[in-house]
C-alpha cells in the first residue's frame, strides 16, 4: 500500500461513523422561529415581544444563529431564511 491510498483509507476510516448535517438542524427550533420574525422585518423589541422573552435574548439568538451559518449581516439571514423557506416570500 503506498502513501497516499494509505491517505485515503484513513480519511475514509475518521469520517465513515460522522453522518451529515441537515439544514434544517443547523439551528434550533427557537432560533428558526426568531430567525422567522426577523426575517419578516420584526424588530428585536417586536420578536421579544412576540415570543415572551428579553430582547437581549433575540440579539442572542441572532449572534448564534450568524455565527452557525457564516452570516455577515442581517441580509444574509434573511437569504438563509428563504432558501430554506423558514419565511415565504
Amino acid at each position: 500500500m503506498d502513501i497516499s491510498s494509505s491517505r485515503e483509507a484513513i480519511k475514509h476510516l475518521q469520517f465513515e461513523h460522522v453522518s451529515p448535517v441537515l439544514e434544517a438542524d443547523r439551528l434550533t427550533p427557537r432560533q428558526r422561529e426568531v430567525l422567522r420574525l426577523l426575517a419578516e422585518g420584526k424588530d428585536a423589541r417586536q420578536v421579544a415581544k412576540g415570543l415572551r422573552m428579553a430582547r437581549r435574548t433575540v440579539w442572542f439568538h441572532k449572534y448564534r444563529m450568524m455565527r452557525t451559518l457564516g452570516a455577515k449581516n442581517n441580509a444574509d439571514l434573511v437569504k438563509y431564511a428563504l432558501r430554506n423557506r423558514i419565511v415565504g416570500v
